[in-house]
This record gives structure tokens, C-alpha cells and sequence, in this order.
């Protein structure tokens, strides 16, 4: 199914994924893109955390997942993204909505191996990252936002 590109149809898809009405084979990387976009252009990314911690766990829940020390939400993939979407903000402000987040997707989306440029495979999977934050152990995440 497309991503919402309008502003009805991003504030659509917000609710479903906030009310837990969102079918799960809907929740890709794309859209995990599209839903922090939409937060940080509309809270900043200090809310926009929040929201995201907030909105995905109960959204994992919503469709049978836990939130565990080993599956579900994680802190630091979700804080870095937040971090990484902010810094694109900045970028490319001002910009609607809807074109931020197809600018977000478009720009992240293909960066396949962008975790892997700064975390070490056991650092970020590890039990402490997906409970907390940790910082980057081999680039910080600057580098990433600065590509184009």
C-alpha cells in the first residue's frame, strides 16, 4: 500500500498508528520514516520522541508484540532517527508536511547500511541500546545527517 502523501491522508494514517487500528504489514521502515517526519516537522524533536517512544510500544502491543529487553520498541534506533530527521529539518525548512516526509523517505529510505556506519552489530543490539540511549561508537551521527 502507498505512504499518505497528503495532509489528510498523513493525518489518517497518524491516527490508525496512534489508535492501534493501523494494520501491522503497514508498519514498514518507510513508514516508521514518514511518522517521525511528521512529528519532528510538527514538535520538535524533544516531542517528537516522546511520541514516538509513546506510539510504538503501544502500537506493538496493539497488534500482539511486546516490548521487551530483547524484542519490540528500541530506544536508541528510535532516538537516533529522531536525531537524524531533526537534522534534515533543519536542512530544508521551511517545508510542508507532506513534502518533508516524502523528502525524509526519499533521503533515508535507500541508506541501507546507515546504523551500521555508526554502531557497532553488538553495541546496538544489545539490551542497554534498546533500553536507553547510547551515543554512536564508530561515527557520529552528524556524518549521516550531512550527506546528500
Amino acid at each position: 500500500m502507498p505512504l499518505p502523501s497528503t495532509e489528510a491522508e498523513i493525518d489518517a494514517f497518524l491516527a490508525a498508528f496512534e489508535g492501534g487500528t493501523l494494520p501491522k504489514a503497514e508498519w514498514t521502515h518507510a513508514a516508521h520514516l514518514l511518522t517521525g517526519a511528521c512529528y519532528v516537522h510538527a514538535l520538535g524533536a524533544e516531542a517528537a520522541t516522546v511520541a514516538m517512544r509513546t506510539h510504538v510500544r503501544k502500537f506493538n502491543e496493539s497488534v500482539g508484540g511486546r516490548n521487551t529487553h530483547t524484542s519490540g520498541y528500541h530506544e536508541t534506533i528510535t532516538i537516533a532517527w529522531i536525531k537524524l530527521l531533526d537534522a534534515l529539518w533543519q536542512r530544508v525548512q521551511p517545508m510542508e508536511r507532506p513534502a518533508f516526509a516524502a523528502h525524509a523517505i526519499a533521503f533515508y529510505a535507500p541508506k541501507k547500511d546507515l546504523f551500521a556506519r555508526h554502531y557497532d552489530f553488538d553495541l546496538l543490539q544489545s539490551t542497554p541500546a534498546r533500553l536507553g540511549w547510547i551515543e554512536p561508537n564508530l561515527a557520529p551521527l552528524e556524518t549521516s545527517a550531512l550527506i546528500d
